[in-house]
């Protein structure tokens, strides 16, 4: 299992748990603008890659310049030519892109299309961009005859699951009782109301708080991934400027350097 924790718009203290999320009637969510002052943008390969990769970065999806692109290049390798039609930018007044998302073509679960990697950069959330961000997408779909959508997300970001349910998404993956109720007790959404609340001791997964403990002692600002994979005690952190791999003993309690290297932090 993969966990990355961090602060922006997300908790990654908080027990992982993959949600999927559908939408079977698009039509109805078309119709958010942005607020004054931005704009949408399209994609150009290769132009644009690293302005996709340094909103990832801002918000921790990725922890170096290298691991994003070489990411971007496999996941979207084959359409590199179609690229623009599917990747959208919000800019600011400035012409500074600060939020992405695509659509992909890819028959998942019976759905078509698929929402991918939405991010916002973390001093431009809560603008009231995310809603127009997914009503762009929705329309991209739409305009391409489709009617229907899915989307993965993770516990982490119930604040953003709590924004997809007001467009009109809702729980495919139900079978997933545990990270639904993990959502549910913090977001209190009545439109979750038939799976449980739970007791706070079964929402955090223990490893991750101490580890967060002991990196906000080390760092003011970062992003970082942990790794539980395969045995794995691995946490990668990067602060912006530097990039910093450790391996961690006792629960997460004590974190032992092992490696700074010369990663590109950002571009």
């Amino acid at each position: 299992m993969k966990v990355m924790i961090m602060n922006n718009g997300m908790d990654k203290t908080i027990e992982y748990h993959e949600l999927i999320m559908v939408n079977d009637n698009i039509v109805d969510y078309l119709n958010y603008e942005l607020p004054q002052g931005y704009h949408f943008s399209g994609f150009t390969y290769p132009d644009n890659l690293k302005d996709w990769v340094n909103i990832h970065l801002s918000t921790g999806e990725f922890t170096s310049v290298e691991e994003s692109e070489n990411f971007f290049k496999l996941f979207y390798g084959k359409i590199l030519d179609k690229i623009g039609d599917y990747c959208i930018f919000i800019e600011n007044e400035n012409n500074e892109k600060v939020a992405t998302a695509t659509l992909n073509l890819d028959d998942a679960y019976g759905y078509q299309v698929v929402i991918d990697w939405v991010a916002i950069t973390p001093k431009f959330q809560g603008k009231h961009l995310a809603k127009p961000l997914i009503s762009r997408i929705l329309n991209i779909a739409h305009n391409m005859g489709y009617n229907k959508i899915l989307l993965h997300t993770q516990t982490h970001s119930y604040v953003a699951v709590n924004m997809y349910l007001g467009l009109g998404f809702k729980p495919y993956n139900t079978e997933d009782k545990c990270g639904w109720s993990i959502v549910q007790t913090i977001i209190n959404n009545p439109l979750l109301n038939n799976f449980d609340v739970l007791p706070n001791n079964q929402l955090y997964h223990s490893e991750s708080v101490n580890i967060v403990k002991q990196l906000n002692k080390l760092y003011r600002r970062y992003n970082y991934e942990i790794w539980f994979k395969d045995g794995r005690k691995d946490v990668y952190v990067n602060d912006g400027n530097n990039y910093y791999e450790y391996t961690y003993s006792d629960g997460g309690k004590i974190l032992n350097l092992v490696n700074k290297n010369n990663y590109r932090a950002h571009y």
